[in-house]
């Protein structure tokens, strides 16, 4: 199995600054300094440093020696890279004091792929290899489509977002790599887990991975979602994060590592790198990965087990939907079949998902029988029961005494 990585080439223009500039606003920069870069390069050296073997390709400008000098120094393969008469692509990035960086893109030479230039580097791969992409390149939805004719895995980061993103058919891709804002682009939802569940909806084969800064990364495999928290650095260049992230996912996938084991080292990786200055100088190798990654540790705050994480998902899903809980949508929305759901509850909640969920309709009874003016009637029709009977001896159990005992108490104490 090989892996292609067809991508864009940049020199980066880095300048520091004490913050962001504003529109209408002029700041003196402290340096600037040029480094290789954009995200086909520093993907592509990510996974040659996580040892992957890799092959470039893409197009590279007359002023582009120093990019396949630092490809070539990390151990990639060179031969699919094509020289035009063109500038090189080149990016201008400001980076503020606190690590927050702003970036905007000439593509010179990275718009310069032809189909047929496209077609001549896949029909070197075969079925099953991998492609690696992003969309700093001309083309990408002739390449994709081709790469799926070919039988390959393609892996898409679908960034920087644009308008070139809806001609392409994200059913043919096996593995998308993207930010929080590259997922409410795509999928219309603004929090993690609801992106998560409109792409498996409308994608069901995609296989997802969500990056969420310091709030760390979720993967959804194809069975299971995995959470890793960030881990605790002093972020002092964020411009290569993602790509490190990127290119230590995949290359951890291709070595068939676990799904919790690969993103705990693409999230260590990407720690590193956020660490140091530049876009590719700051990509760290696997052996320094590997040695550092058990030392390191996670965000304060953000140490929750897995056991955990489950529990605040089954709570946050039951307490939106409180009127419509359904197992099966609740297992579709984490990712398992709803009979292993149905195991899970028991096993992380110590009770059934029926005595689960009526201890939480009780709850939220209590709640608003204490709060509301709601007749008890409409307290039970508004927490999803239809037989009052049935809840009235429920609520009676769990809280020892009736609906309306409880409100007169609750009112009398208050």
């Amino acid at each position: 199995m090989k892996i292609l990585s067809f991508g864009s080439c940049n020199l980066d223009y880095v300048y520091k600054l004490h913050h962001i500039v504003a529109k209408g606003e002029t700041e003196q920069t402290s340096s600037m300094s040029i480094f290789a870069g954009g995200k086909g390069l520093n993907q592509s050296i990510a996974m040659a440093r996580a040892g992957a073997e890799v092959y470039h390709a893409g197009c590279i400008g007359a002023d582009g020696d120093m990019l396949l000098d630092t490809l070539k120094d990390s151990g990639v393969d060179l031969r699919y890279i094509k020289r035009v008469e063109e500038k090189n692509g080149h990016a201008i990035i400001q980076v503020s004091e606190k690590g927050e960086n702003s970036i905007f893109l000439y593509p010179g030479s990275n718009a310069m792929i032809t189909e047929e230039f496209a077609d001549s580097v896949i029909a070197e791969f075969d079925r099953g290899d991998i492609i690696v992409l992003q969309n700093e390149i001309n083309n990408l939805d002739y390449i994709i489509k081709a790469a799926y004719n070919r039988g390959m895995t393609i892996v898409l980061n679908p960034s920087p977002i644009d308008e070139k993103l809806s001609a392409m058919d994200f059913n043919m891709i096996s593995y998308i790599v993207l930010n929080e804002i590259e997922g409410e682009h795509i999928s219309g939802q603004n929090i993690p887990e609801k992106i998560i569940s409109q792409l498996k909806l409308k994608y069901p084969n995609l296989k997802i991975v969500l990056t969420l800064g310091d709030k760390g990364c979720m993967y959804y495999d194809g069975e299971d979602i995995y959470c890793h928290a960030a881990f605790d650095v002093k972020a002092v260049d964020t411009t290569a994060a993602g790509d490190t992230f990127m290119g230590y996912f995949v290359a951890s996938l291709i070595a068939g590592e676990s799904s919790a084991k690969i993103i705990e080292k693409a999230s260590a990786a990407s720690a590193i790198a956020v660490s140091r200055n530049g876009a590719a100088p700051s990509i760290p190798y696997s052996v320094e990965v590997d040695s550092t990654i058990s030392t390191m540790k996670l965000k304060a705050g953000r140490t929750a087990s897995r056991e955990e994480e489950i529990k605040e998902k089954i709570n946050r899903y039951t307490e939106e939907n409180i009127q419509d809980v359904n197992l099966a949508e609740l297992a579709g929305k984490l990712g398992y079949s709803p009979a292993y759901m149905g195991e899970l509850v028991k096993k992380v909640f110590g009770k059934s998902f029926g005595k689960y969920l009526m201890e939480k309709r009780c709850d939220k009874a209590a709640e608003l029988l204490k709060n509301t003016h709601l007749s008890v009637g409409e307290v039970i029709r508004a927490v999803g029961y239809n037989n009052e009977s049935f809840f009235r001896k429920a609520f009676t159990q769990i809280y020892g005494t009736t609906p309306y005992n409880y409100r007169k108490t609750m009112k009398n104490r208050g």
